[in-house]
């Protein structure tokens, strides 16, 4: 794998890391108040296996996939990063969402 992809994957992994930790205590801030009472911070039809009511589960499942991509053989390399990309793309879309939201 080329190490500038390498590299960016594992910093936007790391901003992410940060980004749930964060939205987590809000999570549970809420949650002591009553609130945020879902079962799943995204969709099942997310491409997410991982089907958590807290961010850090879907971070994990990031990191495991960038362990498979280094790994992985060319024919399935770009498929693979595909899916990890779009994947990324949602969380810290969603991430970015829940943490715009006013507080209760």
């Amino acid at each position: 794998m080329n190490d500038s992809v390498t590299n960016k994957l594992n910093d936007t992994l790391k901003e992410l890391y940060h980004q749930a930790i964060d939205a987590d205590k809000k999570l549970a801030e809420l949650r002591t108040k009553g609130q945020a009472k879902f079962s799943a911070v995204l969709r099942e039809d997310s491409q997410f296996i991982t089907h958590a009511d807290h961010f850090m589960p879907y971070v994990a499942e990031l990191a495991e996939e960038l362990e498979i991509l280094l790994t992985a053989a060319e024919e399935e390399y770009q498929d693979l990063l595909s899916r990890m990309i779009q994947k990324i793309q949602l969380l810290a879309e969603t991430l970015s969402q829940f943490m715009r939201l006013p507080a209760m």
